[in-house]
């Protein structure tokens, strides 16, 4: 389940895009390209591939900077732990 107000679910982990909605985006791309652009096979599979690096590569940094945010948020964080750089 996940918490409607914010971004983490129950159990603590934050919030990403599931990797199967990248995967109709990319589908769904190759598909236009394919139909409106006139893209042969290899470019359609070349576009599905670098849609889903696009989307995970976003997914992933956005949630490792909320995870970031959340720790930081919190007291007692390792966040907090560490020492200062000098």
């Amino acid at each position: 389940m996940t918490s409607p107000s914010g971004s983490t679910s129950s159990n603590g982990e934050v919030k990403m895009l599931p990797f199967a909605v990248g995967l109709v985006v990319a589908f769904g791309t190759g598909y236009v390209c394919g139909e409106f652009f006139g893209f042969p096979w290899w470019q359609r599979l070349i576009t599905v591939v670098v849609v889903v690096m696009a989307l995970e590569g976003a997914n992933q940094a956005v949630g490792r900077a909320r995870a970031r945010k959340r720790a930081l948020r919190e007291p007692g964080s390792e966040a907090d732990q560490r020492s200062p750089r000098s």
